[in-house]
């Protein structure tokens, strides 16, 4: 506790960063920086060979700022560093079910790459970007910072298990949609062998969610973990507060098994 004024100091400037740039990583200036494990390196959207992969990549990543100039990693992880700089730029918008409009403004928007951000995140396999001010024909006015990139996704996982006389009979789990926005991803894991497989489907009322299909195999183990997202922007993706959502086992269930798993609802 201070017992007399003192001078405190401010750290990098106002909205200055410098930081480690990630090994053999190369930067160019203008285009959209991100940390991945505290390493700077171009913004991208998650990668690796599954979804949950990419979305365990997205986690250690944050958008920082724009490049002021243009840097090339040397062998190790910051050997080179780089200024980064938060503030409104413009980037480029995305196109289709992507595409941020005017409904976004002061909502999240996602990376895409270092100059181009979407609407969405892609069943969460894109990190934040930052916040839609203005949205033009030349494109989107983002405000970056490493507060924005670093705030908690809107988004809550509802819980469900479907016992064995469920499963093989087909009989949906219920739930109720906790507040307005999309379906997001569905993860199922079984809870007892699966002899005879099959698919579990998402449905918002009685209406199908268009490419949302976690398939069990035939034999499946206990902890066996599937998982999968929509067709990206569906309006059979959308919820409202209150709505009901089945989690729904195909009939081909057969003989033993029993399933539980969480169900992502995407708030607005």
């Amino acid at each position: 506790m201070l017992a007399a004024p003192k001078r405190t100091q401010k750290f990098a400037g106002g909205g200055l960063l410098n930081v480690g740039v990630k090994a053999s990583a190369v930067i160019l200036q203008g285009g959209l920086v991100m940390l991945l494990s505290g390493y700077a390196t171009p913004a991208r959207a998650g990668a690796g060979g599954t979804d949950l992969l990419k979305i365990a990549e997205v986690a250690n990543m944050r958008v920082v700022g724009m490049a002021l100039a243009s840097v090339t990693g040397t062998a190790a992880d910051g050997g080179a560093t780089i200024d980064v700089e938060e503030g409104t730029y413009l980037l480029k918008n995305s196109a289709g079910v992507d595409a941020i409009t005017v409904a976004d403004i002061n909502r999240t928007c996602f990376v895409v790459d270092d100059e181009t951000v979407a609407s969405n995140a892609a069943g969460g396999t894109r990190p934040r970007a930052g916040v839609v001010r203005e949205v033009t024909s030349a494109g989107v006015w983002v405000e970056i910072s490493a507060a924005a990139s670093a705030g908690a996704p809107r988004s809550v996982w509802l819980p469900f298990a479907i016992n064995e006389t469920d499963t093989l009979a087909g009989t949906s789990a219920e739930l109720v949609a906790p507040g307005a926005g999309r379906i997001g991803r569905l993860s199922v894991v079984v809870q007892k062998a699966v002899t005879t497989g099959g698919d579990v489907t998402v449905a918002v009322g009685t209406t199908a969610v268009v490419g949302l299909t976690c398939t069990i195999a035939d034999a499946a183990t206990k902890g066996t973990v599937v998982t999968d997202a929509p067709t990206n922007g569906d309006a059979t993706t959308i919820v409202a507060a209150g709505d009901r959502i089945q989690i729904i086992p195909a009939a081909a269930f057969n003989t033993a098994g029993a399933v539980s798993g969480l169900l992502e609802i995407i708030l607005k």
